[in-house]
């Protein structure tokens, strides 16, 4: 039927397997491409997505799979596979050549045996009271963490303005505490706020004070951020992040 596809999802040896149940369609696509990046929001070795059970209703839809690897390889930094051993879906990836934009595997298992080694990553994560307290801990917790990492003092100014402006977008628009991840990875610092209300956030138009003419919120992170996002998470809540 056009436009069901089931979806779900478990771990196994660190990585995260998305089985997709039904038909693969332009109607159905979203809901896999939900559960993927959701997957790889929280971190996993790799994501690997089990096409089994999957009928490829129209080719089309298979360019869901390399938007998506190009999506998470910037952030959160986790390689996607493919698992099949359909010999019908297997034609039909070779057919679309999709081994030229990620690997595609046998089985889940030779999936797991060629996951390649991630690069090294520094993390450093911490949950902060939801209220104007939120705003010195985060000051603190990321100028101590560039601090070990040796981070430059203008990066840090950078890297210190984005994740007050993500706390403050957190605190302003959700309930919960929000939790505040940093990252080292191949000399990219990643902010990340994680909170537990599921709506995106959008960059509707340009934020700057009148008086001041200063930048803020959603526009001050675009422009100092080499890629910015808001991700769901499987927990049901959401992460805003920017690389720099």
């Amino acid at each position: 039927m056009i436009g069901e596809l089931s979806v779900y999802w478990w771990r196994h040896a660190g990585a995260t397997v998305v089985v997709a149940e039904g038909a693969l369609d332009p109607v159905s696509y979203g809901d896999l491409r939900v559960a993927v990046v959701k997957a790889a929001a929280e971190l996993p070795r790799a994501v690997i997505v089990d096409l089994d059970r999957t009928g490829v209703a129209h080719p089309t839809a298979l360019a869901l799979f390399p938007a998506v690897a190009s999506e998470i390889a910037v952030w959160p930094g986790v390689p996607l596979l493919i698992a099949v051993a359909n010999e019908a879906n297997h034609r039909i990836l070779a057919d679309y050549r999709m081994r030229q934009y990620l690997p595609v595997h046998r089985s889940i298992e030779e999936a797991m045996d060629c996951i390649a080694d991630p690069p090294p990553r520094r993390v450093a994560r911490t949950e902060l009271p939801n209220g104007a307290a939120s705003f010195d801990r985060a000051r603190e917790f990321v100028t101590e963490w560039c601090g070990r990492w040796q981070v430059t003092t203008e990066r840090t100014t950078d890297v210190l303005r984005v994740a007050l402006e993500l706390v403050d977008n957190t605190i302003k628009h959700t309930y919960g505490p929000p939790t505040v991840r940093v990252e080292l990875r191949r000399g990219m610092l990643t902010i990340a706020v994680y909170d537990g209300d599921p709506e995106p956030v959008h960059l509707i138009e340009p934020g700057t004070d009148p008086v001041t003419g200063v930048e803020h919120g959603l526009t001050a992170i675009a422009r100092l951020s080499r890629a910015w996002g808001s991700t769901g998470t499987q927990s049901g809540g959401k992460v805003v992040w920017a690389v720099l």
